[in-house]
This record gives C-alpha cells, structure tokens and sequence, in this order.
C-alpha cells in the first residue's frame, strides 16, 4: 500500500544454513554492505511490472545497519548510492530467523518512502506499481544468497 508515509514491504527468503553458520555469515555480509557504498544495487526487471519493456534497471546503494537490541535483529535504513533525493528510502527491519537444525529464514520489514511528494506517489502507485516489492525481494534474495554461500565456506574451512 502507497502513502504518505511510504510503501510497507514485507518479504522472507530461506536459508539452507542453520542460523548457527548464518548468523556471523550475515554479520560479515551487513558490515560489508555497510562499509562499501555502492557495491549493492537494488534491481527491478521492468517485466515483473508486467510492461512492455525488456529492462533492467539497477541502482547502486548505500546502507546503515543498526543492531536493534537483539542478536538475530537490525535496523536498516537503504538508499540510492548517488542523488538519493531522487530515488526511495527504504527503513526498515532485518531479522535472522531459526527454522529448525538445517535452515534459517532472512525476513525484512519496513517502508518504502517514494521520492518528489504527492507526484512521486502517482507515479509509483501507476507505472511503477509493485516496484518497491519486487526490488526489495530481489535484496533480500541476494543477501541470503550470500549469507547461504559465506555460511558454506565457513562450514567447510
């Protein structure tokens, strides 16, 4: 739902990684994330958007993470790497989630603040309805990707 108060997103990914090996897997994964602006995109195929287009677009983005009181919790604001006043903010919170011996889910909550007013919200509404979404849950996927991937490694060293 758009508003003035932005786009709730609420997406999980699974983890065929007991939280164990996930869980320093993904502090490593955040820290980097947040020490190198830039070298995380949020990304959007125009054909998840079901319009004509073949696209990608991707946008390069910087991060602050925040332990929110808990081990398995924290605060996460994302934005546009460069001219973040012409793209969204997102705030929000990330969670490490146990789902048994072998298996962890990465489940992200928040909102999605569109850029340039009550224009900005037309726009995202209309022609990029379901954007913020789709992008989110393409973040969160890559994250888990690499929580998934770091989590292996370490498990084998």
């Amino acid at each position: 739902m758009s508003s003035a108060q932005g786009v709730f997103i609420s997406t999980a990914t699974a983890i065929p990684v007991a939280d164990a090996y996930a869980l320093p897997a993904l502090e490593t994964v955040l820290t980097e994330l947040e020490k190198h602006p830039g070298s995380t995109s949020l990304a959007l195929n125009m054909q998840e958007l079901h319009v004509p287009l073949q696209a990608m677009v991707s946008v390069p983005v910087q991060a602050q993470v925040l332990a929110d009181g808990e081990r398995h919790a924290w605060h996460v604001e994302i934005r546009a790497a460069s001219r973040p006043q012409m793209y969204p903010t997102f705030n929000g919170a990330l969670r490490l989630v146990s789902c048994g011996e072998r298996a962890c889910e990465l489940r992200l909550q928040g909102r999605y603040q569109v850029p340039l007013g009550a224009l900005g919200r037309v726009i995202d509404s209309t022609f990029l309805r379901g954007a913020a979404d789709a992008s989110m849950q393409r973040f969160v996927r890559e994250l888990a990707h690499r929580v998934a991937m770091l989590a292996r490694w370490a498990k084998l060293a």
